[in-house]
């Protein structure tokens, strides 16, 4: 694996992830969701994963060290930490604009989507951006 075959691995799964979530937080019509769909982004993440673990296990050795040393750990930690800052204050937002007094089922629901289509954006970001990074990595290296 190299450095450009990540960036667009990484970046087409963040991609469909951003979408899944604008298509939900949007109320969108281009698919009819929520439908089995949905499972898309999710096994594309797991797929994406798979083949990332493989090839960190079973890749090229000399790739390996150039794929995963200290810098792209430390581009990964501060994504993280953004990730947790934005979603963290998401969360915040999205719990504080309930409208407990008419709670119901349906708005649960609603509520529970919101939540996941949030989730999935601010995680979908997070990939297309570390995906970037790898992207400039294939261009500049």
């Amino acid at each position: 694996m190299t450095f450009f075959s990540r960036a667009l691995l990484l970046f087409i799964t963040g991609i469909v992830q951003i979408f899944f979530a604008a298509h939900l937080l949007f109320n969108w019509t281009i698919l009819d969701l929520p439908s089995d769909l949905m499972r898309i982004p999710g096994i594309l993440v797991l797929l994406t994963s798979a083949v990332l673990t493989i090839d960190y296990y079973f890749g090229n050795k000399n790739n390996r060290v150039a794929l995963y040393d200290e810098y792209i750990a430390d581009r990964y930690y501060k994504l993280g930490a953004a990730g947790y800052a934005v979603t963290g204050i998401g969360i915040f937002i999205l719990y504080s604009t309930q409208d407990y007094s008419t709670w119901s089922f349906e708005a649960a629901n609603e509520f529970i989507y919101d939540l996941a289509a949030f989730l999935w954006l601010v995680f979908g970001s997070l990939i297309v951006i570390f995906s970037y990074g790898d992207y400039r990595e294939s261009v500049d290296g």
